[in-house]
């Protein structure tokens, strides 16, 4: 398999998503692409990490899509991949949280084959702070032995078909003449048309890190900066599942989908749970002064 990581900026968090890919998946390749990051700590580990690993710089910014120049990465990425390889889409805020063993990549490429029309599994786990009529979405389908979500709303959504972070064929994408487009909801339609459900592991292997610093179009609003340090973002890694902890995991009842609370811990015991992965999630009052500054700005 194939680990495709995207960067920009956060070179702790990056070297952190290498280290965990280079643990837990070591007889796979690992190649970054890198969004044109200037903070002199991520570009001095993109060098650390170029020593051992294939690293891609783009030196163009795209300054009028808030995931930069994400998905143009993602197809720069697709474009390279000379063979019918499994790939997996990381970025680096994530990591892996356990060993990646034979029978894992058995059972994928075992999905894919037994389902043309499969393009898309998850290999993350749910967010305990997600809305509990949400996660009742979430289906297990035996016939596949993966999760879906199973959404009827016309409201637009994304995840229940795509997902930035997640494993797919290479040959698959291609015979669908696919082109990442810019936003997970545009993808989310275009994967619509092509594809059965994004299956979600019944045994995840990654997941985002909670609480990371982030940007919103490469930055980050006066709300956005207030919200990072009421909620203290910063950088909280996983502690890599041992045996026993993925033993427990494999034998998750299907009755619910998979929780990352459940399973994994961070290395700092004080960070609050549940955990988030926006600044803004948390507290109401910064999402309303977050529209304030926003309509101020119009």
């Amino acid at each position: 398999m194939i680990f495709f990581v995207f960067s920009y900026n956060r070179g702790p968090h990056l070297r952190n998503c290498i280290e965990s890919i280079e643990f837990c998946a070591p007889d796979h390749q690992i190649i970054v692409y890198d969004d044109a990051s200037n903070d002199p700590e991520t570009r001095q580990i993109l060098n650390d990490i170029e020593v051992r690993h294939g690293v891609r710089h783009r030196n163009d910014k795209d300054s009028k899509n808030q995931h930069g120049a994400l998905y143009t990465n993602m197809q720069r990425a697709l474009d390279a991949v000379e063979g019918d390889e499994l790939i997996c889409f990381l970025q680096d805020d994530t990591q892996l949280v356990r060993r990646i063993e034979a029978e894992d990549i058995r059972l994928m490429e075992n999905y894919f084959e037994t389902f043309p029309t499969a393009g898309f599994l998850a290999p993350v786990f749910q967010k305990a702070i997600t809305r509990k009529r949400t996660l009742d979405r979430f289906v297990y389908y035996p016939d596949r032995d993966v999760f879906v979500c199973e959404h009827s709303s016309r409201k637009q959504v994304a995840g229940v078909y795509y997902s930035d972070i997640s494993v797919t064929r290479s040959d698959r994408l291609r015979k669908a003449n696919w082109q990442f487009i810019s936003g997970e909801y545009e993808n989310e339609k275009q994967a619509k048309a092509h594809f059965l459900e994004m299956g979600y592991l019944r045994v995840p292997f990654a997941m985002w890190l909670p609480n990371p610093p982030a940007y919103r179009n490469k930055k980050k609003s006066f709300t956005f900066r207030l919200a990072e340090i009421i909620n203290k973002a910063g950088f909280y890694p996983f502690n890599i599942m041992d045996a026993e902890s993925t033993r427990k995991l494999s034998q998750h009842p299907t009755s619910k989908v998979p929780i990352a609370e459940d399973y994994l811990t961070v290395t700092d015991e004080t960070l609050k749970s549940p955990w988030i992965y926006d600044p803004l999630r948390r507290y109401r009052f910064l999402r309303k002064l977050a529209k304030f500054e926003a309509l101020l700005k119009r």
